[in-house]
């Protein structure tokens, strides 16, 4: 039997390194509440910059919220009650809405609460040391995200463009070439898996790595030749009629190395005949664009 080798990431390895870290420092300043240190560089552990970035904006906003309302709530309805907390709760919902910070509201609202939870004299206490040990799990967690091989996925987005372009000639034998109409459910999976790793990689902006921005609008570029030819294809397999194949996409047929049968060639006549071999330009033009820009790589 095999032995199970589970596989250890970077990103693991970085969030194990950060929460060591992030609980010596706190540790180093004498806290008392150590697991917001943790928490706080776990949350910041993202996959992307970007995306740690905004983890760190939320937790601070959160915790500056509902610490300084529920510091206020306490010291002026020092005999609180469980109504008095809701109605509390409420008047902060509200203040987040006001200010348009809705994405800080759950995190706000689970700080206020624990502050009016808390003992009378310990309230201010508790803000100060959850907003001071998150910060400092927040920090760890960045510079080691920062430091230490930030994601770049462009690797990846290049072979998903390669896959793309490797596909597009079996739709268009199957439509052009047969006249049947092929599921073109594939190639839009794959072309929503490009345009979800490019954001990706796009946040990876404010690490600002060299060559970075030059790349993304490449990348980008090579991601509407992508399109481009699925929506050309996508006209093609809508149209009622395959009609008649120029003899000058014939011969850029073969040249890609398709089998051209007899009998799919002729002068275009028909509406039918001029409109497919319009949208087959558009396409073959595109794809090899496409193959020119992104194989070059």
């Amino acid at each position: 039997m095999a032995r199970f080798v589970p596989h250890i990431g970077l990103r693991t390895v970085k969030t194990g390194l950060a929460v060591a870290l992030a609980l010596f420092f706190a540790d180093l300043r004498g806290s008392t509440s150590l697991i917001f240190a943790a928490i706080g560089a776990i949350s910041a552990m993202s996959r992307t910059v970007g995306d740690a970035f905004e983890t760190c904006r939320t937790q601070l906003t959160g915790i500056l919220l509902g610490a300084g309302f529920g510091a206020l709530f306490v010291s002026l309805f020092s005999e609180f009650r469980y109504l008095g907390i809701g109605l509390g709760l409420m008047a902060l919902i509200l203040l987040c809405v006001r200010l348009r910070l809705q994405f800080a509201v759950p995190l706000s609202c689970i700080v206020f609460v624990s502050i009016c939870v808390s003992p009378a004299g310990d309230a201010f206490q508790y803000g100060f040391n959850r907003l001071l040990d998150t910060t400092i799990g927040l920090a760890t967690a960045l510079v080691i995200n920062v430091a230490i091989k930030p994601y770049n996925n462009s690797r990846r987005i290049a072979d998903l463009l390669r896959q793309f372009h490797q596909s597009v000639p079996a739709f268009i034998e199957e439509r052009v070439l047969h006249g049947r109409y092929p599921d073109l459910s594939p190639l839009r999976e794959q072309l929503d898996r490009i345009s979800a790793e490019l954001g990706i990689f796009e946040k990876q902006r404010l690490f600002r790595m060299r060559g970075h921005d030059e790349q993304a609008v490449y990348l980008r570029g090579c991601e509407r030749l992508a399109q481009s030819t699925w929506q050309e294809l996508s006209a093609l397999c809508a149209m009622d009629e395959r009609g008649h194949l120029s003899f000058e996409n014939a011969i850029r047929l073969r040249d890609i190395g398709l089998h051209v049968p007899n009998g799919v060639c002729a002068m275009p006549q028909s509406t039918a005949d001029v409109v497919g071999n319009y949208h087959l330009d558009n396409l073959l033009r595109a794809w090899q664009f496409l193959g020119e820009f992104n194989l070059s790589e």
